[in-house]
Formats: C-alpha cells, structure tokens, sequence
C-alpha cells in the first residue's frame, strides 16, 4: 500500500536520522525530498506543499522539549503533520446499539464498490450483527450476480431485482423486507456514476432522501489520482457523503490523490481496502497508517491482527524469529495462518523498522506461488523444515521430484525464505545502529 511514497519518504528520513544534528540545509534537503515524494503519489500540490513547510517551519525551531534530541523531533514532527493532513484520529462505524443501522455506499463504476460492500459485510459481521444487502445497480450487467456470489461465501442475504430499472422502488422494497426479517445492518450498494451523469446522481440522491441512510459512504478507487478530488467534491454536492473507504491500495497505486479527496470533502476516511480476499480490509487510523508509511510500525495494529487470526506464537518461536532465524516450517505456517496476499505483507509493514519499505519485489506472495510453496514444503524432511540441514542441489533435486514441481521453483521458494530471513535481520540491525523507535523500549528486537 503506498509503497513507493513509504519508500521515499523513509529514504530522505533516514538521512537525517543517519548523520548528526540536522541544520537548515538538511532540514530543507528533507522537506524538497518529501514534497517530490508526496507529489509522485498524486497528492495535491497545495496540500502537500502546505505539509512541508510545516514540518521545515517547526524543525527549525530551536526550542526542543526537555531530553528529545532534534533527531528525534524532526520525526515528531513529520509524523504529526503527515496525520494532521490524514484526518488526525480513527472515526470507527458507528452502529445503533437498539435499532437498524442502513449505511449506502455511492462511487463511481469501477471504484471496487460491489465487493467493497461484502467486505464491509464481513466486516460488520464480525462485530456479531445480523447484516443484509440490497443492490439497486441495475446499470452494470451482472453486478447482481457478483454481489450474490461474494455474499453467499458470509452467508449474507441480498435482495435485487435485476429486471426492473426503477432502483429507488428497489432499495424501499429491499430495506423494508430486510426490516422486518429483524437485520442489524442493512447495506446499499447503488450502481457507479461519474460525476458528469447527471440521471444518476439524481437518482443516488432520492435513494437517500428515500430510506434515509445513518451514513453514505464514498468508495474511491485508490488508482484515481488527483481526480479522486474532482470526485469526491462532485459526490458531496449531490448528497451528505459522511465517510470514505479508499479501494485498490495493494497495487502501485498513486493512492496520494486518493487519500487527499478526504482533505478536500472534509470526511474521515474510514477504511482501505488493499486486495480481492475479502478479509483485505481495515480500519483507517491515521497515527498508525503514518507511523508504518515512515518507518515506525503499528504495534498496537499488529497485535489486533494477531489475536484476530489466533497466531500466537509460543515464546521460543517468537524469540526465534527475532533473531532472524525463520525455517521453513514456520513460514509454512504463516502461508497457513495469512492466506491472502495483503495479510502477511500488511502484518509485516506494521513491524518498526520495516515500515513501508516492503515492495512487491521483494516478497512474492500470490495465492499460486502461496500454494506452490506449501506443495514443495510438504516433500521436505523434518530436520529440512526446521533448518537443521540446508538444502544443497542433491537434496533441491529430491524435493523438486517429490513435490512434482521444477528445480527451479524449489530455489525460488530458498530465496523468499532467505528474503524473509533477512527482512528481519535488517529491523534488527537498524536496532543495534541506534535507531529508537518512539514508544518502544530498547532492546525489544535484540542488539
């Protein structure tokens, strides 16, 4: 999500927090590396621009708060304002504790809405409520079918009609019948529009004038750029948009622009969606959302994912990994315990150290080559899959006829296993260099 700006802006970081106390010449070098970096990702240039000199203005200042070393405030500092332009705190869903809540979700055709909905869904579900979806997108030819068969792997309800173009008439029939069927949530995933058909815009707002939604939220295609603004801005004139949730954002998209739309509707963004499993969704928090973008990892993140999955590590094996010493048969047990894509990327950007620094490059972690390398793990010896013997070519050869995979794909499944490895060892090397992460005690990682 956003790597290529995480990268940048961990890179200019870094020089700064590499060398001795910053003077104005660095401190400027910093803010023209990161102006570029936000540029790059679509950010609006007014916004972005407004950022960077704030962080230059404040870094400047001579006064430091008592013990902070001025290292250390220019990372303050960044990371505050970085926040400040996100929205400055998490807005969760509010749900009404003793009545129906109906949320509808509005975007343009394209946006990722319909399965954004089941994600949402999902979501929702997990929270223990009874859910329910109505799609009144008749525009789009099988969107009814899409929403049915995303929804009946949650075993979530939808009520459509596909024949009949009158989608305001849908969505009253729809939310009335899911109402008396006793639902908690009632979803409404209406069909996409640009912000230039004008039929359709009016149509999204007598939906909502109609049922009366607790919030409307605007799905904005992470890939959108700086028009996601135009977007949103035209969205928010047509109807009461309270909150965003940003799709796409596991690709190489530009999600800057994006993520500014929020800046420019003045909403909350509540959600990234950053994958197709419909578990690749999360709540928006802007502090923890900053804190993996430059480098400093979202422990408390990290942990709520962990519980969620149930993937509590015994002590050893957490010391273990620590240490830099993963074998084969943990990672096998990751690629069990994450099963899609974003998740074990996602889990392993919250790490401090790593941060956003993790590219696509560098960990291949598809479904297929997910289930590839279980295959070729499974043929290994015990003492192969805890790393006690190293796979030379005689024993590459023998796992490759085992598995009825190629020699080839068993050495590439070596080098992400080395890649993971040394993912680790470069956080806690990072460590013993002297870089103490904001709110995290010394010697956590080892060093």
């Amino acid at each position: 999500m956003l790597g290529k700006l995480g990268s940048a802006l961990n890179t200019a970081i870094s020089k700064i927090l590499r060398g001795g106390p910053p003077d104005k010449d660095q401190i400027r070098e910093l803010k023209n590396a990161m102006l570029k970096a936000l540029l790059e990702a679509d950010v609006q240039f007014d916004l972005a621009a407004e950022v960077v000199n704030e962080v230059e203005t404040k870094s400047m200042d001579k006064k430091l708060p008592e013990g902070l070393s001025r290292k250390k405030s220019v990372l303050s500092i960044i990371h505050d304002e970085l926040t400040k332009f996100l929205g400055t705190k998490a807005y969760p869903l509010t749900l009404h504790p003793n009545k129906p809540t109906i949320i509808m979700l509005v975007g343009i055709q394209g946006s990722g809405k319909t399965t954004t909905t089941a994600k949402l869904a999902k979501h929702i579900q997990k929270r223990g409520k009874k859910v329910a979806v109505v799609t009144v997108d008749n525009f789009r030819p099988g969107a009814f079918e899409q929403l049915q068969q995303l929804c009946s792997s949650i075993k979530v309800p939808v009520y459509g009609e596909p024949d009949n173009k009158n989608a305001v008439k849908i969505a009253v029939d729809g939310v009335k019948k899911f109402l008396d069927e006793k639902n908690n949530v009632i979803i409404i995933d209406t069909a996409g529009r640009h912000k230039e058909e004008k039929a359709l815009l009016k149509e999204m707002k007598e939906i909502g004038d109609k049922i009366k939604p607790d919030e409307i939220i605007l799905v904005i295609d992470g890939n959108l750029g700086q028009a996601a603004n135009e977007q949103a801005l035209a969205f928010s004139k047509s109807t009461q948009i309270g909150s965003i949730i940003v799709t796409k954002m596991d690709g190489s998209a530009k999600g800057g622009g994006s993520l500014s739309a929020a800046a420019a509707t003045n909403v909350p963004i509540k959600f990234l969606a950053d994958g197709e499993n419909i578990d690749a969704f999360e709540e928006f928090n802007p502090t923890s959302f900053v804190g993996r973008l430059i480098g400093v990892g979202d422990l408390e993140g990290l942990l709520k994912e962990v519980r969620e999955l149930e993937v509590l590590p015994s002590k050893e094996e957490a010391m273990s990994m620590l240490s830099g010493k993963i074998s084969y048969r943990q990672m096998m047990e990751l690629l069990d315990n994450f099963s899609s894509t974003g998740s074990l990327k996602r889990m392993m950007s919250m790490i401090p150290g790593l941060g956003m620094t993790i590219d696509d490059n560098m960990m291949d972690l598809s479904k297929e080559n997910m289930k590839k390398f279980k295959v070729i793990m499974s043929s290994m010896t015990n003492d192969e899959l805890d790393g006690k013997i190293k796979l030379g070519s005689s024993r590459i050869q023998r796992v490759a006829k085992g598995s009825g995979r190629t020699i080839a794909e068993v050495k590439e499944l070596i080098n992400q296993h080395k890649m993971m490895t040394n993912l680790v060892k470069r956080m806690r090397k990072g460590r013993r260099g002297g870089m103490q992460i904001p709110g995290m005690p010394p010697g956590l990682l080892g060093g």
